[in-house]
């Protein structure tokens, strides 16, 4: 083998070890909030989070009226798509503080204080039962005006 032939090898392994290691990083490796949405939530709330109210399968910019009270975080932290998927806690944390910031922003409380993982670990341990009963009953409870249908 050449001088140059060893060169160009040599500059070709590099590239490769280099685009291994870009690769396998985790900030590349980990798909985007965005991402995540489609896969884990997009098929019933929709690309835009409008659910499909007459279904049961609630707007999600009404997500933020929940998120006022101790009962309310606990309700959007044991939905079926957070409680039940398997995103990690962490994830999931990201994932539902994405949700209400995408679509809600307008229904968040001033002092909003962000989930957390280690919160979402607690919560996620109970599951919603009867969510529309349970939502229907939070929104009552904070006195949401004009309660948008299928909550």
């Amino acid at each position: 083998m050449t001088l140059t032939e060893k060169s160009l090898l040599l500059l070709f392994f590099r590239k490769e070890v280099l685009a291994f290691f870009l690769l396998a990083s985790p900030a590349a490796a980990e798909p985007s909030l965005l991402t995540t949405y489609t896969l884990h939530c997009s098929g019933c709330h929709g690309t835009q989070g409008a659910g499909v109210p007459e279904k049961g399968i609630p707007n999600l910019a009404d997500a933020g009226l929940y998120a006022d009270t101790p009962e309310g975080r606990a309700y959007l932290a044991q939905v079926p798509g957070i409680s039940q998927s398997r995103l990690d806690n962490e994830t999931a944390a990201r994932m539902l503080n994405y949700v209400l910031r995408r679509f809600s922003a307008g229904n968040l409380p001033a002092g909003f204080r962000p989930y957390t993982g280690a919160e979402l670990a607690v919560l996620r341990t109970h599951k919603a039962s009867d969510a529309a009963r349970r939502r229907q009953a939070l929104l009552a409870q904070v006195g949401a005006p004009g309660q948008r249908g299928g909550r």
